[in-house]
């Protein structure tokens, strides 16, 4: 490993902020160009031929295997966070969270984008399907990585009134990246045979290796998490890094200090309560004690699966099969893909004003009722297309606009808050062990989705948006009863919140009040006494 240097000491903390979200959009914009890629590259007859999913004149003859060279990705996105070994017992974990959480989060990084680089070369270089599997599964590693540590990372440096938001900013770079495929794809679909007719979807594959250069030439440039320093025992050196990011002038100090002494409360406080267990035992509640992380480990998994169930995959993956069921050609399929995930990034922008504004679950509701909604008049009108084939155009013009209200709903909602709330909810000891959870969450419901939708498309038709519109009403009431409120709440008193022994939402608050007030007379006594001291020596 390379030795870190320190060079963001003489940077204002401004400038240190902007610059670990310039590198964390990076890696995140990693994961959306890699998600949206496949879109276009799905439609290229040499592609099909090669991986034999197809004879080569544009018709997939083999949906399963098409979902299935996508899904393989999302499916090893798993397997790097597995690891046989944690408190000396036997016993499968995240790799990628518990190598972050003991040797730190920018080597970790670092390895990542190591994996996504070599992922995405042999990916582009692929000879046949054997090959791109492979290529697909140490990317999905280096994904793995990068999705399990870099919002914990944000989260960890971010001030706790803007978390939200400064999270957002960096997953605008998500939507940027599916965009780009999608534009770039759809550029490359007027390439002639001069050069070659596996240069379309060879070069957008190629293209994700830039951005794992950039980060994993200049990740070593930033600092490392201050509350993971602090659980590693170099105080002075989280003392450091909170005070580059805070600010060290006389009228930030305080401010430093205190947020300094709350995390090294906390982490001791964790220290003295944690709960010792392996993966299983973590996620079905084998391990016992006042954390309750079995809790907060499978609402950070069911929120993703959640997330990815709501017809995301089907509008991003194979949003050209939408379009060309909805009547128009391989062209205009091709720019309004790409036009409708653009759409994306002015939804991220929203979220980022409105996630810390209105807090989670609100977001939550209001966007599960907005997709469903959209959901329902998508197929709705699909169907009218094909019931009215004389009104054609009118109908599928309406399809589309409602495919782009839900791109615009979901990215402004339900793309933002599944993958803010993991990094929050967990205790620093475990905050990357824990989002792998939420990574998991996220890779499972992804890849099964991606692999269910090419049949639901091929078996039921425009039937799938009424599926996607009736999960969408599920989450509402789940969310209400299970997923508690964290926004504007500091990373360290949101323990208080999961301390309650009922999974109630409402019971966790009542708790997470008592908590607060007996914590603020606590140190409100502190300080009487102390003033009363130095009054009377």
């Amino acid at each position: 490993m390379a030795i870190q240097p320190k060079i963001w000491r003489n940077w204002s903390p401004r400038t240190v902020l902007f610059a670990i979200n310039v590198f964390a959009a990076v890696a995140i914009f990693f994961e959306g160009y890699d998600q949206g890629v496949m879109g276009g590259v799905n439609v290229s007859s040499d592609y099909q031929k090669v991986m034999n999913i197809g004879p080569g004149d544009g018709t997939v003859t083999r949906p399963t295997k098409q979902g299935g060279l996508i899904w393989v990705l999302s499916c090893e996105d798993t397997a790097p966070r597995l690891y046989n070994n944690r408190s000396n017992r036997n016993s499968g974990c995240f790799l990628g969270g518990w190598l972050s959480d003991n040797l730190g989060r920018i080597k970790i990084v670092f390895v990542g984008a190591c994996y996504c680089l070599i992922g995405g070369a042999l990916q582009a270089g692929s000879i046949n399907d054997k090959m791109f599997i492979c290529a697909r599964v140490i990317t999905g590693i280096g994904t793995g990585h990068l999705n399990a540590i870099v919002p914990v990372w944000s989260a960890e440096v971010a001030q706790s009134h803007s978390r939200g938001a400064f999270i957002c900013l960096v997953f605008l770079a998500n939507y940027i990246g599916i965009s780009i495929a999608y534009w770039l794809s759809f550029g490359l679909s007027f390439t002639t045979e001069s050069v070659g007719p596996s240069f379309r979807w060879r070069f957008c594959l190629a293209f994700q290796c830039l951005p794992a250069i950039i980060l994993a030439s200049a990740i070593w440039l930033l600092p490392e998490s201050p509350r993971w320093l602090v659980k590693a025992d170099r105080n002075e050196e989280a003392l450091e890094v909170l005070q580059a990011l805070r600010g060290a002038n006389s009228t930030d100090a305080k401010a430093v200090q205190e947020e300094y002494n709350e995390i090294i409360d906390v982490v001791h406080a964790e220290r003295a309560m944690s709960e010792k267990g392996s993966f299983l035992s973590l996620f079905f509640g084998g391990a016992s004690g006042k954390l309750h992380l079995p809790l907060r480990a499978n609402l950070a998994f069911w929120l993703q699966i959640m997330m990815e169930w709501n017809g995301i995959t089907a509008v991003t993956v194979f949003s050209p099969t939408i379009y060309a069921q909805a009547g128009y050609g391989v062209s205009k399929s091709g720019w309004l893909s790409a036009l409708t995930n653009t759409t994306g990034i002015l939804g991220t922008l929203i979220a980022a004003q409105t996630i810390d504004r209105f807090g989670r679950r609100k977001v939550m509701f209001y966007g599960a009722a907005g997709l469903s909604v959209t959901m329902f008049l998508t197929g709705g009108f699909d169907r009218l297309l094909v019931n009215r084939p004389s009104e054609a155009t009118q109908y599928g013009a309406v399809s589309v606009l409602w495919i782009f209200l839900y791109t615009l709903i979901y990215s402004s909602t339900w793309l933002m808050v599944p993958f803010v709330y993991p990094t929050e909810i967990f205790p620093v000891a475990y905050r990357a062990f824990g989002n792998g959870f939420g990574v998991a969450g996220w890779a499972i419901g992804c890849g099964s989705s991606i692999l269910a939708n090419p049949v639901m498309f091929a078996q039921i038709q425009e039937k799938i948006f009424y599926v996607y519109g009736a999960l969408n009403l599920a989450w509402i009431p789940l969310v209400y009863l299970f997923w508690p409120e964290t926004a504007k709440r500091s990373l360290e008193s949101i323990d208080w919140l999961f301390e309650s022994s009922i999974p109630f939402t409402w019971k966790q608050e009542a708790h997470f009040r008592r908590a607060k007030e007996e914590f603020d007379m606590i140190h409100h006594h502190n300080h009487a006494d102390k003033y009363q001291s130095i009054a009377d020596p």
